[in-house]
């Protein structure tokens, strides 16, 4: 009994005022009077060339109040759903768009980062070692990018593509005695979530349920799923954190072939060393590689030697190959008149040679200027049989030349049909200058030098023009062979 006495008059105004506070809630929601009408506006929009959305078509769903009831096109609607949708539109918590709303523990995320690593879904992407470790981490305790990736994740669909092309977007009146008495607008969004919707205050109202009980009151079943909560949602996120850094934690993915790396200074000096990110002109399907740019005395100071230096086990490509062989590489490449005449004269070009493990061309980049004997032959094979249209005298449905000429270019790259003993042999190089113009060439073995990729408006002192090209931008390949001062010449 002593106890209850010590304690009683302590608790009893908590309890009071907690036993308060529900029945006044209880009291609002019961007291709140139900709306006469309720006016569903659906806009929906089309993408018109500029910042501005054209209005396309608008619809009108009137939700009217009849007896006890609610009746919409005649078809009556349970009272209860037009309470639920009430409810949701009026939640006190719907300005909340916390991390704490979805679940997501911020204390986990502050202290455990390398726990977070764990929910990484690519594990074998990235190795982790002690600077990419270092660098993501300070990363994955900024509560910061954890709310900018949940409210990006929240406003997915928000925009035009090349396949949608619709915006849609809700409105919601409530009228009493033919009044509005509330107003809230959804985002508009080609597809995903209604919310943010937006007050009558221009308040932010984050609520799944709105829409699904409006769903429930027009009888349209939601094809979005619930917001991610708790460990799901804290995946994506860190993976989207992850995801947006990727670049840098390429870049230092290097560090762990550092001993490797600094080998080469005996020779060079290490401008900077990472790891290759993404495929398509340098590398395909070759394993985890190196990208270690070199430079020393014996090269002009806008030629650097690019080492590309492929995973071997434990350990990157040995660095004796280059060493054995860079010197007679830029030497060739110095030795090219109308190509170092340029460089000395246009000092902010520069001059990228690749040298891909222990030879100056690889795989990929054979293949893609010169392809193989069985796709030649399937090339020779299409344009034998595209005779058969002048000897019929019939008119085929597309464009006979454009046909053949996509066909040479996927199955004979430059067609010149070099013997593999020969292109092997090549040296690759890739020329940036001033304007961010980019040309990728091969130094051939008899001293030929094929331009094979040019992007945007020049390569060195040629023009789109000089290869029969009238688009302004983009890649293009010229496939055009030149000899040491720079004139065009056949195979």
């Amino acid at each position: 009994m002593g106890r209850l006495k010590s304690t009683y008059p302590t608790h009893l105004p908590t309890m009071r005022l907690i036993l308060a506070l529900l029945l006044i809630t209880s009291f609002s929601a019961a007291a709140q009077p139900l709306p006469d009408s309720i006016i569903v506006i659906k806009n929906s929009y089309v993408y018109n060339f500029s910042d501005d959305d054209d209005l396309y078509q608008t619809e009108r769903f009137s939700v009217v109040k009849k007896g006890n009831g609610y009746n919409l096109n005649g078809n009556e609607i349970d009272k209860k759903k037009i309470k639920d949708l009430l409810s949701a539109i009026n939640d006190q918590s719907n300005t909340d768009n916390s991390l704490a709303k979805y679940q997501v523990d911020t204390n986990q995320i502050k202290n455990n980062p390398g726990k977070l690593l764990h929910f990484y879904s690519n594990k074998k992407e990235i190795e982790w070692n002690e600077q990419q470790q270092a660098f993501i981490f300070k990363e994955l305790t900024n509560l910061n990018n954890y709310s900018a990736g949940l409210n990006e994740y929240l406003s997915t669909g928000c925009c035009y593509t090349m396949h949608s092309t619709g915006k849609k977007e809700y409105i919601i009146q409530l009228f009493t005695t033919g009044k509005i008495t509330n107003e809230i607008k959804s985002r508009k969004f080609v597809w995903g979530y209604k919310m943010p919707w937006t007050n009558e205050k221009g308040a932010a109202l984050y609520n799944y349920n709105i829409e699904t009980t409006l769903g429930n009151v027009l009888k349209i079943k939601e094809k979005t799923i619930k917001p991610l909560k708790g460990n799901k949602l804290l995946q994506y996120l860190v993976n989207n954190i992850i995801g947006s850094n990727l670049r840098s934690l390429y870049n230092l993915s290097a560090y762990s072939y550092k001993k490797e790396i600094e080998e080469l200074k005996t020779d060079f000096t290490i401008i900077s060393f990472e790891e290759v990110y993404g495929h398509g002109r340098y590398i395909w399907n070759e394993s985890k590689t190196m990208k270690v740019v070199l430079q020393n005395n014996q090269m002009l100071k806008n030629i650097y030697l690019i080492f590309m230096a492929s995973k071997q086990g434990n350990t990157i490509y040995s660095r004796d190959s280059v060493k054995k062989d860079y010197q007679e590489y830029i030497n060739r490449i110095q030795s090219i008149p109308f190509i170092y005449n340029h460089l000395k004269e246009n000092p902010n070009s520069r001059l990228d040679l690749y040298y891909f493990n222990n030879k100056g061309i690889n795989d990929y980049n054979m293949e893609s200027i010169n392809k193989n004997p069985t796709s030649w032959a399937r090339h020779d094979k299409w344009v034998e049989s595209l005779k058969w249209y002048k000897e019929k005298n019939i008119q085929p449905g597309f464009d006979i030349t454009q046909s053949i000429k996509n066909s040479r270019q996927n199955d004979c790259g430059c067609n010149y049909r070099f013997d593999r003993s020969y292109i092997e042999k090549a040296i690759f190089f890739e020329i940036h200058d001033a304007n961010n113009n980019t040309s990728i060439w091969f130094l051939l073995p008899d001293n030929k030098v094929l331009l094979y990729l040019m992007d945007n408006e020049t390569a060195l002192n040629f023009k789109r023009a000089d290869f029969n090209d009238t688009k302004e931008l983009g890649l293009i390949y010229p496939c055009a062979l030149f000899d040491t001062n720079g004139n065009r010449v056949t195979k």
